[in-house]
């Protein structure tokens, strides 16, 4: 198709050039007319098939990516029946949560090449989010920066910014740059001043998530006293909070992260989807 508008250009700068050099006025000459109107009728008619066409691409493949993200979503569960239903037979846990993992693998690659080709404004922060997930759980942690990094420029909310910053931070970790990792967490502590309006609740409770996750991954790292700086953030956040069922939610959670984390031994965090489940939720 874009070969076929270029043809037409091409012809249209020949007409120009060939009415240029015509003696008799081109609006005279009935010949010249009908080929003006007819090249520009065609040009018109190839341009809107044209954006019709790429307008049905761009449909069919959200379709197709809509499906690919519904099924991995599923992923986890299944994984995780699958060590319910054979808990008496590793052998079978672990054949039947290879395929699953070779499923995850495929369909993550293939929702990833999907997202690349389309406009960045067709495809939502949180479908860059799922699939940066999927790609974490088939251990792929490059492409998976590259979607994480996709939901931050591409996020319209907190949530889905705050959630990609922290597992972005926490690899950062991993990878054993925990400067950039503590960068990170610093930028979803002070996610509100880029959204504002959110009321004094949801703006704590997020904010403790977002130190329980900085203090798991220092444990990490075995650097305890940064773990009882962001422990003691916490709780001092929670003190702010009314009496009520969310706030002693929460209080068991910050309990739970203190006993874990300056625990003996290290304690090696975070992960998002079927692998592990300890990066705290986003409060809303």
């Amino acid at each position: 198709m874009e070969e076929r508008l270029d043809v037409m250009k091409r012809e249209i700068d020949a007409l120009q050039i060939a009415i240029t050099g015509q003696r008799t006025p081109w609006y005279k000459n009935v010949s010249t007319i009908l080929s003006v109107v007819a090249l520009s009728f065609s040009f018109g008619t190839t341009y809107v098939s044209y954006r019709h066409t790429e307008v049905q691409d761009i449909q069919n493949m959200r379709q197709e990516l809509r499906g690919i993200l519904q099924r991995l979503a599923a992923l986890p569960k299944e994984n995780l029946d699958i060590t319910k239903r054979y808990k008496d037979d590793p052998s079978a846990i672990n054949l039947a949560g290879g395929f699953v993992n070779q499923e995850n693998a495929l369909l993550s690659k293939q929702a990833a090449e999907i997202a690349r080709k389309l406009p960045k404004d067709k495809v939502t922060a949180t479908e860059y989010y799922s699939i940066a997930i999927a790609l974490q759980n088939s251990y792929n942690i490059q492409l998976e920066k590259e979607f994480l990094k996709l939901c931050i420029e591409n996020a319209t909310d907190f949530s889905d910014e705050i959630a990609a910053l922290r597992l972005m931070a926490n690899l950062e970790f991993i990878g054993g740059h925990p400067e950039s990792g503590r960068v990170k967490y610093q930028e979803a502590l002070n996610i509100f001043a880029k959204y504002p309006g959110y009321d004094p609740y949801t703006i704590a409770t997020t904010d403790i998530w977002t130190e329980l996750g900085w203090a798991g991954s220092e444990a990490s790292l075995g650097t305890r006293s940064l773990v009882s700086q962001h422990l003691q953030n916490a709780e001092n956040l929670l003190d702010t909070l009314a009496p009520g069922a969310g706030t002693n939610m929460l209080r068991s959670q910050v309990m739970q992260a203190k006993q874990q984390y300056t625990g003996a031994g290290a304690v090696t965090t975070v992960a998002t989807g079927s692998q592990l489940s300890q990066v705290p939720p986003v409060a809303h």
